[in-house]
């Protein structure tokens, strides 16, 4: 009987309301998803932590968490998700207004986040180690080595600070994905930080897709 009335809701939801309508709820393009799990197939053999920094409500982070679930691998590996769990620091947004040009409506974004919460919410992943800190001053040596790690924290100097401490952090042949890598809009910050960095580095940017950057470490 249960399993009729069940079907029948399916039916009416799908065929007359718009919760049947399927949805992507990713903020990130299908091309840094797939990139993701490409890397982390081709390191899953080798030993350090996945680290998320910029975490959001943890779509990617549970997308990361079920894969790791589904080939069986939650006793061997170990997802950081480093985050401030609130608005943008209060000097990132300074710097973007006064030295790039931003408005602050544009920056006022993440408030919603609560650390404890968004923690609760992964009680079923206990290989998802959420950490509340501001990357730019966090010391990855702690959590590493680091053999992947994805970096999504939109402004400038936040991205321009914690690239040099990943890449200390980061095996050999392990790989940083950056993302909002895109020369336009409020979040171009972080294309330009990617840009300095691989100047720095002396390599040549690679873009995956419209906004995926990577490095690689040899």
């Amino acid at each position: 009987m249960q399993k009729k009335l069940l079907e029948f809701l399916k039916l009416i939801a799908f065929r007359y309301l718009r919760i049947g309508k399927p949805n992507y709820p990713f903020l990130l393009d299908p091309s840094q998803l797939a990139q993701l799990i490409v890397e982390f197939e081709r390191l899953k053999s080798q030993s350090g932590s996945i680290v998320e920094i910029g975490v959001a409500r943890g779509m990617t982070t549970r997308f990361l968490a079920e894969h790791i679930m589904v080939e069986k691998l939650e006793n061997k590996e170990s997802i950081y998700a480093l985050d401030i769990f609130s608005n943008f620091q209060k000097e990132d947004v300074n710097f973007e207004i006064e030295n790039r040009g931003k408005h602050s409506s544009d920056l006022n974004a993440y408030g919603y986040n609560d650390f404890n919460i968004w923690k609760k919410n992964f009680l079923d992943f206990p290989f998802v180690k959420a950490i509340q800190a501001d990357c730019s001053t966090f010391d990855f040596n702690t959590i590493g080595p680091i053999k992947m790690s994805f970096l999504d924290v939109n402004l400038y100097l936040p991205t321009k600070n914690a690239l040099p401490k990943i890449y200390e952090a980061t095996i050999s042949g392990g790989v940083i994905l950056v993302d909002d890598v895109i020369d336009e809009g409020w979040m171009d910050g972080s294309y330009q930080a990617y840009m300095e960095f691989c100047s720095d580095l002396g390599v040549e940017p690679i873009i995956i897709g419209k906004r995926c950057g990577a490095i690689y470490k040899p």
